[in-house]
C-alpha cells in the first residue's frame, strides 16, 4: 500500500509541474497548436476574413468611383447589393469561427463564396483585360498556404472552371479582339499556379514528415503527449458541436519499478513496447493511443457508449493477463473510463477524475476497470 500511495504522489507531482509549464503558454498558443492540421489558426483565420472585408471595400470604391461604371449584367445598385451580402456572408463566416475554430464545411463554403464572388467581379469589370481576375491567385495561394493541399487543389480546380466560365461569357461576341492579351493572362496565370502547387506539395510533404515525426513516441510508436493533447482538443471540440461519443481510457502499470530493479531498464522499455503492442491492436484504427508518462497510457474511443468502451478494456486487460502469465511478470494494469463532456470537458479534467477514481481503488485488484459513473 506504501508503494502505491508514493507512486500517486509522485505522479501527482509530476502533473502538477506539467499543468504549471502548460499556464506559460497563452490561450492564442492553444488554439495554434490545437488547430494548425486541421483548419488553420486562429490567427490565420481572423487575418483571411479581414481580408475578405478590405478586398470588398476595394471593390466598392472600384466600382463606385474608379470608372464610369457600366455593364450588360448587372447595375450598380446590383453589384453594391453584391457586395453588401458578401460582407454580411463573410460576417457570418467569421462569427462561427470565432465560436467553432474547426469546420471543414464552413472553409469550403468560404473558399467557394470567395470564387463565385470574384466571378461575379471579374464578369462586370468594364475594361477589356480585367485585372480583378488576378485575384483568382490570391484566393487558391491563400487557401493553400493555409489550410493544406486538399484546399489548395479544391481552389486550383474552382478558380479555373468559374475563370474560364466567366471569361468565356465576357468574351462570346468579341473573342477574336482580344484572343491574344486573354490567352497571355491564362497562360500567366496557370503558370503561377502549377509553380505554386509545385511548390506547395513539396512544402507540404516535409511539414507532415516534420509533424509526424514531432508526434510518436520513439520507444513505443505510439502518439507523445503533445499530439494527444492536440488530437484530445480536437475530439472533444467535435464531441460538443456535434454530440459525438468520446470515451477516455488511462491505463497505468502497476509495480512496474519491480521491472526495471529485477531485470533493468532496457528490459523495462521492452515491456513497455509489448504493452503498447497490446493497446495498439486491441483498438480500432480510428481510436487513438498515445503513451502519456512513463508508464501510463491514454487511450481515446471515439464514437462508441459506455459497454462498448468497457468491452475494449476488458480485452485489452484479457490480453495483457495472458502476456503477463507467459512472461512471469508481476506487473498490472490499472485502468480507468471516463467520458468526455459528462466527466470534464477537456482532456485534463477527465484524466484528473479517472486518475483520482483509481487512486482510490489502488490495491484491490491487480487487474481492475474503474469506470466514472
Amino acid at each position: 500500500m506504501a508503494t502505491n500511495v508514493n507512486k500517486g504522489r509522485r505522479r501527482e507531482d509530476r502533473r502538477s509541474a506539467e499543468r504549471r509549464s502548460d499556464r506559460r503558454l497563452s490561450e492564442p498558443e492553444h488554439h495554434q497548436i490545437k488547430a494548425t492540421c486541421r483548419n488553420g489558426s486562429w490567427a490565420d483565420q481572423r487575418l483571411q476574413f479581414i481580408t475578405r472585408y478590405l478586398f470588398c471595400a476595394i471593390g466598392v470604391i472600384y466600382f463606385n468611383y474608379g470608372f464610369n461604371y457600366q455593364s450588360p449584367w448587372m447595375t450598380l445598385a446590383q453589384m453594391n447589393g453584391f457586395f453588401a451580402a458578401y460582407m454580411i456572408w463573410n460576417s457570418i463566416l467569421f462569427a462561427h469561427a470565432a465560436t467553432y475554430l474547426t469546420s471543414r464545411l464552413r472553409l469550403r463554403m468560404a473558399l467557394w463564396g470567395d470564387v463565385v464572388g470574384i466571378s461575379i467581379v471579374v464578369l462586370n469589370d468594364p475594361y477589356i483585360i480585367p485585372l480583378t481576375s488576378m485575384v483568382y491567385i490570391v484566393i487558391v495561394l491563400g487557401n493553400g498556404m493555409r489550410y493544406g493541399m486538399r484546399c489548395f487543389t479544391e481552389a486550383v480546380i474552382a478558380s479555373f472552371f468559374l475563370a474560364m466560365l466567366t471569361l468565356s461569357l465576357r468574351y462570346h461576341d468579341t473573342l477574336s479582339e482580344v484572343m491574344p492579351a486573354v490567352v497571355f493572362m491564362n497562360l500567366f496565370g496557370a503558370l503561377i499556379l502549377l509553380y505554386s502547387y509545385v511548390l506547395m506539395a513539396r512544402v507540404e510533404e516535409s511539414r507532415q514528415e516534420l509533424r509526424n515525426n514531432s508526434r510518436i513516441d520513439p520507444l513505443t510508436i505510439l502518439l507523445n503527449r503533445s499530439a494527444l493533447k492536440e488530437e484530445a482538443d480536437y475530439l472533444f471540440d467535435v464531441a460538443r458541436q456535434r454530440g459525438h461519443g468520446l470515451m477516455v481510457v488511462f491505463a497505468d502499470l502497476d509495480r512496474f519499478k519491480t521491472v526495471n530493479d529485477t531485470y533493468g531498464h532496457a528490459e523495462g522499455d521492452k515491456v513497455l513496447c509489448s504493452i503498447a503492442g497490446i493497446i495498439r491492436n486491441c483498438i480500432r484504427d480510428s481510436d487513438i493511443a498515445a503513451r502519456y508518462g512513463g508508464d501510463e497510457f491514454v487511450v481515446l474511443l471515439q464514437n462508441v457508449d459506455k459497454e462498448t468502451a468497457i468491452t475494449i478494456c476488458n480485452r485489452i486487460q484479457t490480453k495483457l493477463n495472458k502476456w503477463v502469465r507467459d512472461k512471469d511478470y508481476d506487473i498490472g494494469l490499472s485502468m480507468g473510463l471516463g467520458e468526455a463532456m459528462k466527466h470534464g470537458h477537456n482532456l485534463d479534467d477527465v484524466l484528473d477524475r479517472v486518475d483520482q477514481a483509481l487512486y482510490q481503488c489502488k490495491g484491490q485488484s491487480s487487474l481492475s476497470i474503474v469506470t466514472l459513473t
